[in-house]
């Protein structure tokens, strides 16, 4: 069955058009029957709330909430893509040049379900996509996802510096914070590679992809939302590089935050098994990288890896 569809905030005309279609076929229904696998009787009077959630990106995302009489609210992302192609998989197994966005759209959901076996909770729950064709020859899609209630890391490291400022943090409580954040997206990506069977991971480790659930209680969770330009055939010191070209390559962040994510992740005794068996190709790519640039800039991470493994 469709939803009653109720429109909050500036949706986009164009995007309202594309989710009404995808309600009409009765997407939206089912793609929240397989999010939430509990919910398989949807009564008549459901509405669907859409707003903005986010505009910038490769989707625009909006957030969709199901309302039952008496009964809670249950939350979904729908993720229009913007007239571009959007990369996903980088390999030639999964991507030539013939792709559309219908087939990278396909490649999400069959990670998001992979991971859902895998890995549970580090990815959203997928409820599929929708795909239609219009006359004039253009496609029309939309993905369902699970939506996650957290707050992403970048967004938690510009709200510990705002509390630094106003005197609410010391340094050093700032300090042990900012680390602690980012630790768990630096575990969160490890955990994303080891799902992958240490052969993929993304280009863009990014903080803004990344949300940070604070159950009462409980230990933060780390949840990857969204991923990017999906490499394969990686190794870690791939995985290395670009966690470090993302949250930087000093010393103390090299130590405390990447390595010490691996080791949170692994634990320390096989995370250094890993760095130790990466130092040779690790140590190639720096003396390459010296000879081209004439400056060393893998040296805090060789100095970290030899000092703590």
């Amino acid at each position: 069955m469709s939803l009653l569809l109720q429109w909050e905030g500036e949706v986009n005309p164009h995007h309202r058009q594309i989710i009404q279609m995808a309600n009409d076929a009765e997407f939206l229904s089912q793609a929240l029957c397989r999010v939430y696998p509990a919910c398989q009787t949807i009564p008549q009077s459901a509405t669907a709330t859409v707003s903005p959630l986010a505009t910038g990106g490769a989707m625009v995302v909006y957030k969709i909430t199901v309302a039952f009489p008496h009964q809670p609210s249950h939350h979904l992302v729908g993720k229009i893509p913007r007239q571009r192609r959007i990369v996903y998989a980088a390999g030639t197994e999964h991507q030539t040049d013939h792709d559309t966005t219908h087939a990278l759209l396909q490649r999400l959901l069959s990670l998001a379900d992979h991971l859902g076996q895998h890995a549970p909770g580090l990815f959203p729950r997928c409820g599929g996509v929708w795909h239609r064709q219009r006359p004039d020859g253009n496609r029309q899609h939309v993905l369902i996802e699970e939506f996650i209630a957290g707050v992403s890391v970048e967004r938690l490291k510009h709200r510990y510096e705002d509390q630094l400022l106003a005197g609410q943090l010391s340094e050093t409580q700032y300090q042990q914070q900012l680390t602690t954040v980012e630790r768990l997206a630096i575990a969160a990506y490890i955990h994303l590679w080891g799902a992958l069977q240490r052969q993929t991971f993304t280009s863009d480790p990014s903080p803004w992809n990344v949300l940070i659930r604070h159950a009462d209680g409980a230990t933060p969770q780390a949840t990857i939302i969204d991923l990017h330009s999906l490499e394969e055939n990686t190794d870690l010191t791939y995985v290395i590089q670009r966690m470090a070209a993302v949250y930087g390559n000093r010393q103390e962040i090299v130590e405390g935050v990447i390595i010490a994510g691996i080791f949170d992740a692994v634990g320390a005794e096989e995370g250094c098994m890993m760095l130790r068996e990466a130092l040779p190709r690790l140590e190639a790519h720096a003396e390459q990288t010296r000879r081209n640039l004439g400056v060393n800039l893998q040296r805090p991470l060789l100095q970290a890896i030899r000092k703590l493994c």
